[in-house]
């Protein structure tokens, strides 16, 4: 099988919180971006950052968890009901639904030869850092309806919402 292109992976982020501090320099009390966790202040140090290096970054707050921990239930409450999915974990249970919706998923043309090209849906990663809020609720809406429409044609979007709320946290 020939290989598809791969984008290389991108670098883990880091979090920080802003807050008020006193510039030792000036005495002026300033605004700055300060490690959120031991995780964050480790990755700063592996990348060899130092207090008056000068950074360029891209900042944008992280997605709301909670919403993420919801589509997981959806997946565990998924490949619990639904007999096409018994066996699947939470993140495969979404991922394939992903795949059959064909929403935030790209395109990617694989030559096989003998046989010749063939497009394959390939679902965009959920993490936090990868997909923006608004894709993320698009997604969950999509996936619901998608459930109704192909698995459960008597339930609507908001039952199926109301059954996740039910379900425990998954891992």
């Amino acid at each position: 099988m020939a290989e598809t292109k791969r984008k290389p992976k991108k670098a883990r982020p880091v979090y920080f919180s802003v807050r008020r501090l006193v510039d030792p320099s000036t005495g002026e009390e300033v605004g700055a971006l300060v490690p959120r966790h031991r995780i964050d202040q480790r990755l700063m140090r592996e990348r060899n950052y130092r207090i008056g290096d000068e950074l360029r970054a891209d900042l944008k707050k992280p997605r709301n968890a909670k919403f993420h921990r919801l589509v997981h239930s959806l997946g565990g409450l998924v490949a619990d009901q639904i007999e096409a999915f018994q066996g699947m974990g939470c993140h495969d249970a979404i991922k394939r639904l992903q795949r059959e919706t064909g929403i935030c998923c790209e395109v990617q043309t694989i030559d096989l030869p003998g046989i010749g090209k063939l497009d394959v849906s390939v679902a965009q990663s959920l993490a936090f850092d990868e997909m923006e809020e608004g894709d993320f609720y698009r997604l969950w809406q999509g996936i619901c309806r998608h459930i109704c429409e192909r698995y459960w044609p008597g339930m609507t979007e908001d039952q199926i919402g109301q059954m996740v709320d039910l379900m425990p946290e998954a891992a």
